[in-house]
């Protein structure tokens, strides 16, 4: 049964993209098991440049099946218009299908989400207003929509219903301007000929696939640390993206789950408002964004960037059960003269090597830092394990040995050639 998840480790962003396409060159099955269209996943291939928001990375790989499983919510017009815009390209490869279970993002939903942030005012979080944490607010008051719904002769009935009755929250609550039903239908309406023939029973296939001893890799979206229990509450994501959850929005039991990949760069960064201890927001952290190009694929937003923190890299691994790591976007510390790490914090004269995730706390942690020195060569276009200079070897030592999981690949460039498998 080998099932392999990829689990972001960190505040999203982490290069799951750029891992889940060079991982799936040996899968049969690609199963993106949770957010929404509020993901950026962004793969570099040959020079070329993809940005996904709901297809799985699978999709630019001959003959993958690729599959949107339970634990999604899907937004029908952002999915058309990526399906169209890799036929547009030559580059839709796979077989794609979408779980009749997943929920769908409706575009009252992201109204809803823009309403909402703009009424929190200097409360906000700093969503991505793509709808999703409405649609999962859906899902769990049981009004939700679908996609196993747009089969159905009246879809059309079910959500222009819904759009009246999120008008009453719209014109009361919000006192804001109301949402057309029949408008809401004729954005989603022309989408039902792409889609409708892609929703199956993918449970029965995934079930079907672990039976034949299937390769299977899990792809999720945001990371750990956004996660909606374990991560920075409130400042997190409206779902799972833990192994846990990677389970939960498949149908995969965790008999089943055989590999768990953690991803994490090589510094933190981190979207939006939230604590974030080793947060950097002078030079070092400004040479990071700028050589970086930390700039989220969805919003658009430049991210806060700081040194890693290894406490939490340590949380993320013990919560998921990481067999190992892959450590990204390492190129881009090549220019430093030092490489600072937290290895702890200290909080009212105590040390702490262990995180507490409530925001209160967590944003009066000062960071206690260990200093190596930098490596201050190229490694871009090095793909061995012995090119790395003894530098960088003893930062990734220090970085398993912290964490508790071995590093097993490190990222030295955007391209997906560019990975070193130790």
């Amino acid at each position: 049964m080998p099932v392999t998840t990829i689990i972001g480790a960190q505040w999203g962003d982490e290069g799951k993209g750029k891992l889940a396409h060079l991982l799936a060159a040996d899968q049969d099955y690609v199963l993106r098991y949770q957010g929404g269209s509020n993901a950026g996943h962004t793969v570099i291939s040959d020079g070329q440049t993809y940005k996904f928001n709901l297809m799985p990375s699978g999709m630019l790989i001959d003959g993958i099946r690729c599959i949107l499983c339970d634990g999604v919510v899907a937004n029908p017009v952002t999915l058309a218009w990526e399906i169209e815009n890799l036929r547009r390209l030559g580059h839709y490869r796979g077989e794609l299908f979408v779980s009749r279970h997943a929920h769908l993002v409706l575009p009252f939903h992201k109204t809803q989400d823009l309403y909402f942030e703009e009424a929190k005012g200097n409360s906000a979080i700093g969503t991505t207003k793509q709808g999703i944490g409405p649609a999962y607010a859906d899902k769990y008051f049981r009004v939700g929509l679908r996609a196993g719904d747009m089969l159905l002769p009246d879809f059309e009935a079910r959500v222009k219903g819904l759009a009246s009755r999120k008008n009453v929250l719209f014109g009361g609550y919000y006192d804001r301007d109301l949402m057309d039903p029949d408008a809401v239908w004729a954005e989603v309406q022309p989408t039902l000929e792409l889609l409708a023939p892609l929703v199956k029973d993918t449970i029965g296939m995934v079930r079907h696939a672990i039976s034949e001893d299937a390769r299977i890799l899990l792809e999720g979206a945001q990371g750990t640390l956004l996660d909606i229990d374990y991560g920075t509450y409130p400042f997190v994501t409206s779902s799972h993206p833990i192994s846990g959850g990677a389970l939960l929005g498949t149908g995969i039991s965790w008999r089943e789950l055989h590999r768990v990949v953690g991803v994490a760069k090589a510094y933190n960064t981190r979207v939006g408002a939230g604590p974030f201890p080793t947060e950097d927001t002078g030079p070092d952290g400004q040479t990071m964004a700028k050589t970086g190009a930390e700039f989220g694929t969805v919003s658009g937003r430049p991210r806060r960037c700081g040194w890693l923190d290894l406490p939490l890299l340590r949380y993320a691994t013990q919560l998921n059960g990481f067999t190992e790591l892959a450590i990204m976007k390492t190129d881009v510390l090549d220019e430093f003269e030092r490489i600072k790490v937290c290895v702890a914090y200290e909080i009212d004269g105590k040390r702490l090597d262990w995180p507490d995730m409530a925001p209160e706390v967590l944003e009066r942690c000062q960071p206690v830092y260990e200093e190596l020195p930098g490596w201050k060569v190229s490694t871009s276009s090095m793909r061995s394990e012995g090119e790395l200079p003894s530098e960088l070897s003893d930062y990734l030592e220090l970085i398993a040995r912290e964490a508790g999981a071995p590093v097993r690949i490190v990222s030295v460039g955007a391209d997906r050639n560019a990975t070193i498998m130790l």
